[in-house]
């Protein structure tokens, strides 16, 4: 597996704009992830498929996925079946969002097979989620010329968003900030009063406000295990590795957007960059669990689209040396706190 998967990074190096390259992408990732039998989780998965017809969607932790999971045995899937259609339904859903921002996707599936590929594929039930807010995502930060359209196009992102909520509950997250960058955008201050949003939302954690609204809005129990731990010292690297990740995609775009010509283009990075901003809220969230760093999946498709075009489109100099070795430096860090090869060795 790993000769393979080191062959589509290759390939989405070289070849960093190939449609050819995507589809080889998908059919491949979807083979590894759907044909999987024995990964991490896999038997969690296996024993909530089992009894989905037992626990009504009203009672379940995700009652989207459960909602799922009860048309999947409806039609006819058994467990196996089911993993391999949710597999290529998630690159699908992925993949499909990744094209409207940027011709790059194979450079961008390249870095993401490296981190969080390992992480997507056995954990099922968030890979889609992901997947559909990936999709969702050129709804929000594409404008159209009238309002309407504009009004209808955020709406269904909200729609779309808030069905992945219903499947999984981090997904909240983006409906929130969704909802902050549509307020402030347009505002000459929004990077500090995304910094100011982010202060107070930590002011609210440790007063413990915070903590009971969200549990107001979805109880389960996994989202109780996360609000009520605590993640000591080790959020300062993560931490860090969060402002990393709002900094490249920051650069990245700022030095794109100088030269860009196209109007609506460069109106879309900008809007990437707004919305990328908010990933400044995870911070907080990580003083309950370093596990809420899973958000950054959405920001790290983001920053691997513009990366790509920030890196094969501009001239080489000595800032984009130091930005790939930043960005290297920042991949493999993920790749070794969270242990994804030994979740990628729960593949083979």
């Amino acid at each position: 597996m790993y000769l393979v998967l080191a062959l589509l990074i290759a390939l989405g190096l070289f070849f960093p704009q190939s449609k050819l390259v995507i589809v080889i992408d998908v059919v491949v990732l979807g083979l590894i992830v759907g044909l999987r039998t024995n990964s991490m989780d896999y038997y969690n998965y296996l024993l909530e498929y089992n009894t989905a017809q037992i626990v009504p969607p009203s009672l379940a932790d995700f009652p989207g996925y459960n909602i799922i999971m009860r048309w999947s045995q409806y039609i006819g899937l058994d467990f196996t079946q089911f993993v391999l259609v949710m597999a290529f339904i998630s690159f699908t859903l992925m993949i499909t969002g990744m094209m409207i921002f940027s011709q790059y996707v194979p450079f961008a599936m390249a870095l993401f097979i490296v981190y969080p590929f390992g992480h997507e594929a056995i954990q099922m039930r968030t890979f889609l989620a992901d997947a559909l807010v990936i999709c969702a995502l050129p709804l929000l930060l594409i404008d159209h010329k009238t309002r309407m359209k504009n009004i209808l196009s955020k709406s269904i992102f909200f729609i779309l968003v808030f069905f992945a909520s219903r499947i999984h509950t981090l997904c909240w997250f983006y409906l929130a900030i969704a909802a902050i960058y549509l307020f402030l955008r347009r505002k000459k201050w929004y990077v500090p009063l995304i910094i100011i949003i982010t202060i107070i939302t930590m002011l609210l954690i440790r007063l413990n406000i915070l903590t009971r609204l969200m549990m107001v809005i979805s109880s389960s129990d996994k989202l109780d295990h996360w609000v009520q731990g605590s993640s000591g010292l080790g959020m300062i690297f993560y931490t860090f590795l969060t402002m990393v990740l709002y900094l490249l995609i920051r650069y990245s775009i700022l030095n794109m957007v100088k030269n860009e010509t196209d109007k609506v283009s460069k109106q879309v990075k900008i809007n990437i960059l707004s919305y990328s901003t908010c990933l400044l809220l995870i911070i907080p969230l990580l003083t309950y669990d370093i596990t809420f760093n899973r958000l950054w999946r959405i920001f790290l498709i983001l920053l691997y689209l513009m990366a790509g075009e920030y890196l094969y489109r501009t001239h080489f100099d000595r800032n984009k040396l130091i930005y790939i070795f930043a960005l290297l430096a920042m991949v493999i860090s993920m790749f070794i706190i969270e242990n994804e090869l030994t979740i990628l060795n729960s593949l083979n």
